[in-house]
């Protein structure tokens, strides 16, 4: 039995410190489904690893309705917009969403993002630049607005062991993407 314990916190202590440090964060625009939708990344492949209490943060522009999102969870537990701070004083252009989950368990592929939630705002529109908290460059819960709520993305694993790295291609969302497919007009050979 001891063996057996032994080995379990073994491959839990070897699987948690793959990950520790590691996992990425990003945000795409989905024109064909007409939401936003957020994904994490994994350098590794982790079949059945458990994400605790987590929170992805988004900020969006100034014109978004000033309400909560509508999250819909796919992978790592129930997902919420659980605060939002709508134009602080420290960053006045910005509405800031804290999406939390309390954990579950995923299959993370290498290189493969895992769609977490995807989310609309109220009146459906798309809006340009909406984008992903930046940890330690975005305002922090003490600046001017902010009423000491913390917006800064977090995966905690086991251990209470912060899992997240950094944000991936967090310039802001695009509406309006380039048609993947157009016709160019045929050359007609004219005759002398």
């Amino acid at each position: 039995m001891k063996l057996y314990l032994f080995l379990i916190i073994s491959l839990c202590t070897t699987i948690n410190s793959i990950a520790q440090g590691s996992l990425r964060l990003t945000i795409e625009w989905n024109s064909t489904s007409s939401r936003y939708e957020a994904f994490v990344l994994s350098p590794t492949t982790l079949n059945n690893f458990a994400i605790g209490k987590s929170q992805v943060s988004v900020v969006l522009p100034k014109a978004a309705p000033d309400s909560k999102l509508n999250v819909v969870s796919h992978a790592g537990g129930l997902w919420t917009d659980e605060k939002f701070i709508v134009s602080p004083e420290a960053s006045s252009e910005k509405d800031f969403h804290g999406i939390v989950s309390s954990g579950g368990v995923v299959n993370l592929k290498a290189n493969q993002g895992l769609l977490l939630f995807s989310f609309t705002m109220v009146d459906g529109v798309c809006r340009d630049g909406v984008r992903l908290y930046n940890n330690g460059s975005d305002p922090s819960s003490n600046a001017s607005g902010f009423n000491d709520l913390d917006f800064s993305n977090s995966l905690i694993g086991a251990a209470n062991v912060q899992l997240y790295q950094t944000n991936v291609s967090n310039s802001g969302t695009k509406c309006q993407d380039c048609p993947a497919e157009f016709s160019v007009p045929k050359l007609i050979k004219l005759s002398n």
